[in-house]
């Protein structure tokens, strides 16, 4: 499950430069929009790390 939230977050960038322009959004929008799938992916990117670590320990 983490992997696909890592997933939908690098998607975000791409949706967010794709469609920004499309919707009329200014570019710096865009850019904040970007930065939530940036800053989202940090906390499951450590999860992911930890839960790993678990299964080599068991």
């Amino acid at each position: 499950m983490l992997q696909f939230g890592i997933i939908a977050c690098a998607g975000v960038i791409p949706l967010a430069l794709i469609a920004g322009p499309i919707r009329g959004i200014p570019p710096y929008w865009r850019l904040i929009d970007c930065s939530f799938g940036i800053i989202g992916v940090i906390p499951l990117l450590i999860c992911l790390h930890h839960v790993r670590h678990l299964e080599r320990a068991a």
